[in-house]
């Protein structure tokens, strides 16, 4: 029967200093590539949102327009229509009885997006303002 010798006994057991930071510097260069993108990806879902709010407020303008016969006043439009939890965008309507005009306006983190604000009129325009992209990149992607 073999008994360990005091050499095998002593042996460290673990991480040595040099491959914690070989490890450390791995996560590093992963999280430097994958950070940009995942912000992006974050930019592209609160657009979506901005959108769909947009697409949202102007179906209950439709229907306050029908039901009324005109569309309300900006002031008449409830806060609810124009807030969605979350949403790093602000909406703003301007209004007259014969047509609206709706924004999304870029806040906080989304302010250096390059879509800048959304908007969209009562006869279903779509437009982008202070945009590096095309109104079809912005609306499209």
């Amino acid at each position: 029967m073999s008994h360990p010798t005091a050499q095998q006994t002593d042996r460290p057991r673990g991480f040595s200093l040099v491959e914690l930071l070989i490890a450390l510097a791995c996560i590093a260069v992963l999280v430097g590539w994958a950070w940009p993108n995942y912000q992006q990806l974050l930019q592209r879902s609160q657009r979506a949102q901005a959108r769909t709010a947009l697409l949202q407020a102007a179906h209950w303008l439709e229907r306050a327009a029908s039901a009324n016969g005109s569309y309300p006043a900006a002031a008449e439009v409830p806060a609810s229509v124009l807030q969605t939890e979350g949403l790093r965008y602000q909406l703003s309507v301007t209004s007259s009885t014969q047509s609206f005009n709706l924004t999304a306006t870029p806040i906080g983190p989304q302010m250096g997006d390059a879509c800048g604000s959304f908007t969209l009129t009562h006869t279903g325009t779509r437009g982008v303002l202070n945009a590096s992209l095309s109104v079809a990149q912005c609306w499209g992607r």
